[in-house]
This record gives C-alpha cells, structure tokens and sequence, in this order.
C-alpha cells in the first residue's frame, strides 16, 4: 500500500510540469528521444514514473506520435528546462500548431462546427494551446481581420494596466485610497483603488458616465451606498475610474500608457478606445481589437506576465488579479468560474484562461445576444472544450460556477 501511494506521489510529480523529460534531468533533450525510441522498439521498456512523462499527448501509451511531439517540443524550446517551457513571443502574429494528433482534434471540431458554428449570435472562436492555434473559425460574415467592441474584456485590461503602473512605482501599491491620487472628500478618504478593481466601491451605478461633463469629478463626489469594501456590485462607472487613475500618476491618457507598456508586446497597433468628456479612456468597455488579439491578453497572463524573456506584468499582480478577492468568483476585474480565470465582455466576448492545461479559449458574439446564448457558449466552452485537452485530469474534481458570470 505505501509503495502504492508513492507510485501515484511519482506519477502526480513528473506529469506536473515537464512533459517529455524522461530521465528527469529537468531538461527536454536527445537524451529524451533515445530512451522513447528504445521503449517504442522494446529495446529498453522504461519505468512507471518515465512513462508518464513520456505520454505526451495522453492517450496512455508511448508510440510514435508521442516521440513526434517530443520532437516538436525540442525543436520549439532547444534549452529548455522543465520548470516551464519558454514563454512565446507575444508581438508577433500567432504560430498555428501543424500537428493536431496529439489530441481528438475531431471531437474539437465537431464542437465548434456543428455546437458553436450553429449559434446564430457566434462570430468567431479561437483555442490556443501551449502557444499555438489548434482551431480558429468565424462565422455568420465574421473574418480574422474584422475588429469589433469587445465591451467588458476591456476592464481585464484596464486591470493590466494599473498592475503595471504599480510595478514600474507610479504609486505603491492598490491599497492606497483615492484622496492620495486626485483630492480628498468624504468618499475619496475611504475607497481604495482595490475597491474600484473589485467592484466594491460603494458607489452606485451611473450608466450615463460616459456623457457627463466633468465626469471625474462628478463621480467622485457621488455619495457611497455603503462602506466601501464590504458588497460587491458590479458597476461600470466606478470601473472607470480606473482609467483616471492611470492618467493621473501615469500622467499618460490609458491608451497612451498601454502604447508605451503593453499593446505593441501584445502585436496590437493603435487601437480604437472612445474616452468621455475628460478625453479618458473608458475604462469598462469601448476598446476594439480583432479576436487573435483579444486573447493575446490571456496569453501573458498564462505566461505569468512574459513575453518571451521580457516581464510585462509581475507574477504577483496576476496571481492576485485572478484570486478570490471580496467574493469567490471575482479577482480584479477577471471573473473566477471556477476552472482557470475568464475576461467577459457583453453578449458573449471572452477570454477563457486555464493555466493548468496551457490552454487560452477566445470567442467574438454578437452584442446583442440572449442569456441562453452565453450560458450555452460558456457551458461548450468549459463541458465540451476545455476536456478536450485535460489529458491526465488536472480539473476534473474543479467545480464550476458559471451561474456568477454576467454579460454587462
């Protein structure tokens, strides 16, 4: 029984990061190849342990298909180590995987073309695994090129953008209140800007925002509903002030900021950002980008902040942005549905993040989609899709919690 439990010890250890490391030199090499070809001939049979790492692409034997991701995997990343694979670089337009054997890459179409493809508010859908597009397709007169409003995916990268102003010390930290960013009132002394990235500022909804002349100081001299940090309300208006806060200790407007720090590592070229009547971005929808862009978001995000070998974002930042904060299915402006983290935007634009499977999910809807569209959009995502690549069961026992999650 005890040398059981360390086998499935074992077992647990070697799949968790380095696929292909066979002799567990924590490097994936022509080391690697020869021991998975002797076992492939029964020159050598290997061990127990090996063989799970060996099993690349999960199909519970080590055949000729696995030595061929193997082989991919060398040639990708030639020195590296297995404490994780080398980050892509995210300027550059996306790589699209030629070999997709190494999972039902049938069953995957058969979900988007006859599943997804049949929704009449679908535009487009891309998957994204370990760095590479295994399935794109847009529909009902959608096209790769074609740039749209992706609504509230904007605040994930709102988000971004003060964890970057934080990191480069344009302020200290999120736990700092407002009345040190602009000037002090009865309300700007108690909310924080975390309280603004949780939706717990205590300030009410304004729908109207965007319109208001002098808005910031319209909104922060709004009176509180409640103390803020202790409810949770999803409001767009107090969201925003996320946007001045960066163009206040940036002394950069939002879409500046992002052009100096984020979007040209993201290959994203002078997108369209309305801003409100201060000339600020709007910091909870109006940014257009295409869907291959889109989830470029979510990309630096699995590759904890990197692009290649330059830190766009501390791992710190997105380890808090995409924890339970106030509540357990909301981070800083990244929904939490209970497998990986989610970028929402209206109707049916998301950015499904699930890092234990190194897998990034997009998809482009029509605005005006119904509830029922987006609940079935989100449960062929995470019932259908995101099983297609849990190869040895990393969120089988996760529990998911898409009731949460709002189209806003």
């Amino acid at each position: 029984m005890r040398f059981f439990v360390l086998i499935i010890i074992f077992i647990n250890i070697a799949s968790a990061d380095c696929m292909g490391d066979v002799n567990f030199d924590n490097s994936i090499d022509t080391e690697d190849i020869i021991i998975m070809v002797q076992h492939i001939l029964h020159i050598n049979t290997m061990d127990t342990i090996s063989f799970v790492n060996a099993d690349i692409n999960g199909s519970t034997t080590v055949d000729i298909y696995d030595l061929s991701r193997l082989i991919d995997l060398i040639m990708d990343f030639p020195e590296e180590e297995c404490d994780g694979f080398t980050p892509i670089d995210l300027s550059l337009e996306w790589e699209t995987e030629q070999d997709l054997t190494y999972f039902d890459s049938e069953a995957l179409d058969e979900v988007i073309m006859e599943d997804i493809g049949q929704m009449t508010s679908i535009r487009g859908i891309i998957v994204i695994h370990q760095g590479k597009i295994v399935a794109e397709e847009y529909f009902n007169n959608s096209s790769v090129s074609q740039t749209y409003n992706i609504w509230s995916v904007t605040k994930s990268y709102i988000s971004t953008l003060v964890g970057q102003a934080i990191d480069q010390e344009y302020i200290e930290n999120q736990y700092i209140t407002l009345n040190n960013i602009f000037y002090e009132n009865a309300y700007t002394s108690q909310v924080t800007i975390e309280n603004l990235l949780t939706m717990s500022s205590g300030w009410p909804e304004n729908w109207t925002y965007m319109f208001i002349p002098n808005t910031l100081n319209t909104l922060l001299n709004t009176s509180l509903i409640w103390t803020p940090g202790t409810s949770w309300l999803y409001n767009n208006a107090a969201c925003h002030l996320n946007s001045h806060v960066i163009n206040e200790i940036t002394e950069m407007s939002p879409k500046d900021f992002a052009l100096e720090n984020l979007f040209p590592y993201l290959g994203i070229n002078n997108p369209y950002w309305n801003d409100d009547q201060d000339n600020v971005h709007n910091g909870s929808f109006d940014l257009h980008l295409t869907l291959r862009q889109m989830v470029k978001l979510g990309q630096l995000y699995l590759q904890e902040g990197y692009s290649l070998d330059q830190e766009l974002l501390s791992t710190e930042w997105i380890n808090d942005a995409t924890s339970p904060q106030i509540n357990n299915w909301y981070g800083y402006l990244w929904w939490l549905p209970g497998i990986g983290y989610l970028a929402v935007g209206l109707g049916g634009q998301y950015i499904a993040v699930v890092p234990e499977l190194d897998l990034v999910i997009g998809t482009h809807s029509a605005t005006q989609s119904s509830d029922a569209y987006t609940d079935q959009l989100l449960s062929y995502i995470y019932n259908q899709i995101v099983p297609i690549f849990d190869f040895d069961g990393r969120v089988d026992n996760n529990t998911l919690q898409l009731e949460r999650i709002h189209e806003y």
